[in-house]
């Protein structure tokens, strides 16, 4: 609440005269920071008029527009040698010796009272040749965000490579007052880094380099049928000192016939392993596209090779369900088969087609005389896609509660086959 007194020229107030004011009052200016070339700035209060003017730390500004309680502006750039905070002044017509003064209302760069708060930086002994972040937050007095604001890096001492390639990088503080600058340790001897503003706040990091870490291909290689398109996960495995090297970024680069969704980097888990599914294929017959993965923005990188194999050369393998003996009453199980390339690895994109023929179940043929006919119940045709890891899955036919004989024979490329049996006995 503000409450006023109002006088005459003899020191009292007559009240049988009517009296008229207004009040000028300056409260607030956005932004808070300007660089030192100036910029606009927004002053709100009340009591705003259109014949107002604004001084900026002593200089006019241009007002560009006048509401009773806003008026928008562009600040002057700072004097020479001027930085940190200043006053802003709203002044109406020079009959009426009326002002309002907003004491360091806002600053060229850092202002007094601004200062950094810590949010990462390296610590301790880091890896040599990594890049890590080096990251801040500009805040006003009042603990807001300082956005704006000029954050110098300096390597105070030791050995490392800052961001911008110079032993002092500035970096402009964003909106919400975050900056941040990556530091790459060069050597084991220590090291340290300073950031600060140009009031003089600063914070420092202090840290060593020491032995990288290393990048290996868990998946590194993949057959894929010619022709054919397909997801592949693969993994790296991010290794400091043999142990899973958590919290490092890994990423990847496309190459022909192999594509990735989006190129943003995957951060290591706790087990050091970081995945990325790719888009491979279509791939010609021996053709070859090898994909890439590196570590921390360095050349330390691992390689994935995929591989277009000759669907017509390929061979069948068993896994599980080509032979089983069960009870009428038991569920047989799946067929499991394994697609393979003429080198014979595991062979994603094959195309396997099942026959199967469901005979009722018969007894064995007797000693002498001739064997029961069983006769031919359904018959099925059915084709499927091998995985990356070769593997294809068959239900096999059945008729619950009747006792049959399934008889199958599985094909893929041009030659290869694989015979199975199923006996479901009284």
């Amino acid at each position: 609440m503000v409450r006023l007194g109002i006088a005459d020229l003899r020191g009292d107030g007559r009240p049988d005269y009517a009296y008229n004011g207004w009040l000028l009052y300056a409260d607030t200016v956005l932004p808070s920071h300007l660089p030192a070339a100036g910029g606009p700035i927004v002053i709100r209060g009340i009591g705003f008029r259109p014949s107002d003017t604004v001084l900026v730390g002593g200089q006019p500004a241009t007002v560009t527009s006048v509401s009773p309680t806003e008026i928008t502006a562009i600040a002057p750039a700072a004097a020479s040698g001027v930085t940190g905070s200043v006053d802003v002044e709203v002044d109406d017509l020079p009959i009426f010796y009326a002002a309002g003064i907003i004491s360091g209302g806002v600053s060229y760069d850092a202002g007094t009272g601004d200062s950094l708060s810590l949010l990462s930086a390296p610590s301790g002994t880091v890896p040599l040749g990594v890049p890590l972040p080096f990251t801040v937050s500009a805040l006003t007095s009042s603990l807001a965000p300082a956005g704006g604001v000029t954050v110098t890096y300096t390597l105070t001492s030791g050995s490392a490579m800052l961001g911008c390639g110079q032993s002092s990088c500035a970096v402009t503080a964003s909106g919400d007052g975050l900056a941040t600058l990556a530091v790459t340790p060069t050597s084991t001897a220590p090291a340290v880094v300073t950031a600060s503003l140009t009031n003089g706040a600063g914070l420092q990091a202090h840290f060593t380099g020491g032995t990288p870490p290393v990048l290996s291909a868990l998946t590194p290689t993949v057959s894929v049928a010619a022709g054919a398109t397909l997801t592949w996960t693969t993994q790296a495995l991010a290794l400091l000192n043999g142990a899973p090297a958590g919290g490092q970024s890994v990423a990847w680069q496309p190459a022909a016939g192999i594509s990735i969704q989006t190129s943003t980097p995957v951060v290591t888990g706790s087990n050091g392993v970081a995945a990325k599914a790719l888009t491979v294929g279509p791939l010609a017959e021996g053709q070859q596209s090898t994909a890439s993965a590196c570590l921390n923005a360095t050349t330390q990188c691992v390689q994935f090779t995929a591989t277009g194999a000759r669907p017509g050369y390929a061979w069948l393998e068993s896994i599980a369900g080509t032979a089983q003996t069960l009870s009428v009453s038991a569920s047989p199980g799946q067929i499991v088969l394994r697609v393979r390339d003429m080198d014979g690895n595991p062979m994603g994109g094959g195309i396997v087609t099942l026959y199967q023929a469901l005979y009722a179940w018969a007894p064995p043929c007797p000693p002498h005389g001739r064997c029961a006919a069983a006769p031919l119940l359904a018959t099925q045709v059915s084709t499927a896609t091998s995985a990356l890891d070769g593997t294809v899955v068959f239900a096999p036919a059945s008729i619950p509660g009747v006792a049959t004989h399934l008889i199958g024979l599985a094909a893929t490329g041009n030659s290869s086959t694989l015979s199975l049996a199923i006996e479901q006995h009284p």
